[in-house]
C-alpha cells in the first residue's frame, strides 16, 4: 500500500508504494484514511530530520472503518464501528500502567503518539488504530470539518483549563491552526479577547468572527494581560508571554516543540517566581466534545484550509506547510 513515511534523518519523508498492510490485532480496527491534514509535529520532523526510528507520518484524519480485530471488546464498540466514519485520538496509552489506572491515561507512562512515535500514522492507504481511541463522526458534520477534530480537541482542553474571574483580558499569541482555533473558542468566554501573530493575511482572519487581532510587532510589552494562550511551541512564544502577562496572572503554555524535533527550552524562572505566574501545561483533549463543537458549528475550521493535496503529492505537500505558503494543508487519498 502506499504510506507517506520518515525513514530517518538521512532520507527524511518519501512515498512508499510497497509498505505491508497493517495486521489487525485483538482490540484494533482497520481504518482507511478519506482526508487527512498536515499538524505541525509533521511540519518539524520533515523540517528538522530528527534521529527517530522510520514511522508512517500523520495523526488528523477522518476515515472509515473496514475491519474490526477479533476480540472479546470488540464485541461491544467493535461491529458497529465498521463501515462508519470515525476520527481518533493521536495519544495510545497501554491501560495498564498506574497512572493510565488512575485516570492519567493521556499521560500513560508507555505512551505512543500515532504517527510521531511507536504508532504508524494515517497517511496511508490504511491506519490500524485501538478500538477506544476512535469516535464515531455526527452524520452532519462533514469531512472538511471533521479532519480539525484532533487539533481542536487540543484548542477545547485549553478553554476548559482556564479558571476565569470577572472579564479578563487573554491574550492568545500564534497565528497557526492551533492559535486560530483558541483565539474562536476563547472568544465565547467572558474575557476579552486578542491573537497575536506575526503574518498579516492569517491575523486579519479573525476579524470575520469578531476577535480582536494585532501583528506581534505592534503589541506593547506592558504586562498587562490576565491570561497568555502561548500556542507557538517556541522559546520566543513564551519569552513574549512572559513580558506580556501581568503579575500574579497566568501562561497556559498550548503544546511545545518536542526536545527530538527542536531545541531546548531555555527559561528565566526567576521571573516566574517574582511575578507569581501560574504556568498550565496544555496538551491533547477531549474529542467526543470536539465533535460536538463541529456540530454547533461554534468554530470556522473550513476556513482555515489553504491547500489541498493528492495522497500521491504528499512530499510536496510538506515542503508547502514547511514554508508557511498555507494555514492547513489537507491531503485527499
Amino acid at each position: 500500500m502506499r504510506a507517506l513515511r520518515y525513514e530517518g534523518p538521512a532520507t527524511g519523508v518519501v512515498l512508499s508504494r510497497s509498505t505491508p498492510e497493517p495486521e489487525v490485532r485483538e482490540g484494533e480496527a482497520l481504518v482507511r484514511p478519506i482526508k487527512m491534514a498536515i499538524g505541525a509535529a509533521d511540519v518539524l520532523m520533515a523540517s528538522r530530520k530528527p534521529d527517530v526510528p522510520p514511522v508512517t507520518m500523520g495523526r488528523e484524519f477522518v476515515g472509515i472503518v473496514e475491519k474490526i480485530g477479533n476480540s472479546r471488546g470488540a464485541k461491544e464498540k467493535g461491529p458497529t464501528l465498521v463501515g462508519k466514519r470515525v476520527v481518533a485520538s493521536s495519544s495510545v496509552s497501554c491501560g495498564d500502567c498506574d497512572l493510565c489506572q488512575r485516570g492519567l491515561a493521556g499521560h500513560c507512562r508507555n505512551r505512543a503518539v500515532v504517527g510521531v512515535f511507536g504508532r504508524d500514522g494515517c497517511f496511508a492507504d490504511r491506519v490500524v488504530l485501538p478500538l477506544r481511541n476512535l469516535f464515531v463522526v455526527p452524520s452532519d458534520v462533514d469531512d472538511d470539518r471533521a479532519v480539525f477534530a484532533e487539533a481542536l480537541s487540543s484548542a477545547v482542553h485549553a478553554a476548559q483549563q482556564l479558571r476565569l474571574e470577572g472579564k479578563p483580558y487573554i491574550t492568545v499569541i500564534g497565528d497557526g491552526v492551533m492559535g486560530l482555533l483558541c483565539g474562536q473558542l476563547m472568544n465565547r468566554l467572558n474575557a476579552a479577547v486578542r491573537v497575536v501573530g506575526s503574518h498579516e493575511s492569517r491575523v486579519d482572519l479573525s476579524a470575520k468572527w469578531g476577535v480582536k487581532h494585532r501583528l506581534e510587532r505592534d503589541v506593547g510589552r506592558r504586562a498587562d494581560q490576565d491570561v497568555v494562550v502561548d500556542c507557538t511551541g517556541t522559546a520566543e512564544g513564551f519569552d513574549l508571554a512572559m513580558k506580556l502577562v501581568r503579575p500574579r496572572g497566568k501562561i497556559l503554555v498550548k503544546g511545545m516543540i518536542h526536545p527530538a524535533l527542536g531545541a531546548a527550552w531555555t527559561i528565566d524562572v526567576s521571573a516566574i517566581a517574582t511575578k507569581e505566574i501560574e504556568v498550565i501545561g496544555s496538551r491533547c483533549g477531549p474529542m467526543g466534545e470536539a465533535l460536538e463543537v463541529l456540530k454547533r458549528g461554534e468554530v470556522d475550521v473550513v476556513g482555515l484550509i489553504s491547500k489541498r493535496v493528492r495522497l500521491e503529492d504528499g512530499v510536496e505537500g510538506m515542503r508547502i506547510a514547511g514554508r508557511g505558503e498555507a494555514i492547513k494543508v489537507v491531503v485527499e487519498g
